[in-house]
């Protein structure tokens, strides 16, 4: 009998779920983002991600469930690679639909992951970013972007690009940021 239940205390806890795979290669399959302009002499530096302390590097939270927390805090689902991996390979697809490749670009754009969620009651995803462009690694600009995807009523996401569509967002709302263009054009645009 004893036999019996640590494996059904295991699976009752989730201690034997197996974290998800997520595909971090680009797809066709989204709309692209809408920009203002294309972006040169810019490349994609490092994203960190910084959750509440009750979450792991692998763990995206979950809101609107009854025991959920609204800070972000409840654990939600474990993927096998870490988070700033997988929203910084989201930002960077969306991204490359509008940066020109430079040679030795002299300006970076950074982040830091407060918060990738799911909401369990309507379905929307939740990226909450803040990007740092520099300009040899002396900060030009800070922006808190929130990206957040409005799931349909009856809209499936894949489990392997779970965090795709928030993160294209968040992404979309930094390249059509007033503020964040002007910042780039007098810092880091080269004049031909």
């Amino acid at each position: 009998m004893k036999k019996l239940f640590l494996p059904l205390i295991l699976m009752a806890s989730g201690c034997a779920v197996q974290p998800q795979n997520y595909d971090l290669s680009t797809s066709g399959s989204f709309p692209p983002i809408n920009n203002k302009q294309n972006i040169t002499n810019l490349e994609i530096g490092n994203f960190k991600y910084e959750p509440h302390v009750s979450i792991s590097q692998n763990t995206i939270s979950h809101l609107g469930c009854l025991p959920c927390q609204t800070d972000g805090s409840t654990a939600g689902l474990v993927f096998s690679t870490p988070i700033n991996e997988i929203v910084q390979a989201e930002v960077k697809n969306a991204l490359d639909e509008v940066i020109i490749p430079s040679v030795n670009p002299e300006c970076k754009l950074g982040a830091t992951i407060h918060m990738a969620a799911w909401d369990v009651m309507d379905g929307d995803t939740i990226v909450d970013i803040t990007y740092t462009l520099t300009k040899f690694d002396q900060i030009k600009y800070i922006k808190r972007i929130r990206g957040h995807h409005d799931s349909a009523l009856f809209e499936t996401n894949k489990i392997d690009r779970f965090l795709a569509k928030a993160s294209r967002k968040s992404a979309e709302l930094l390249v059509t940021n007033n503020e964040f263009l002007r910042e780039w054009q007098s810092n880091c645009a080269k004049t031909q």
